[in-house]
């Protein structure tokens, strides 16, 4: 229940950020490493929202994998210590 009610917290503030993007419709000039281009800026905040939280979403798989793989080592060594006495 935490983690749905955490997914639509997050959900409806990625809804409103892109809201707000949307009614920024001024053209902006991006420059990254090889080329440049002219978007609106709505799209160059969704795109930098997404990929925010794309990444977000990785560093907190790769430490939910750890904690896991922790667990699992910890688990089987209390039923190997289990089977002893």
């Amino acid at each position: 229940m935490k983690g749905i009610l955490a997914f639509l917290i997050i959900l409806v503030l990625l809804a409103i950020a892109f809201v707000v993007g949307s009614q920024n419709e001024a053209q902006v000039t991006v420059n990254y490493l090889i080329a440049q281009a002219n978007l609106r800026l709505s799209t160059v905040i969704a795109i930098t929202l997404s990929i925010g939280v794309g990444i977000g979403i990785l560093i907190m798989l790769v430490s939910w994998l750890r904690l896991r793989v922790q667990l699992m080592s910890a688990q089987s060594k209390i039923q190997s210590l289990e089977q002893e006495h």
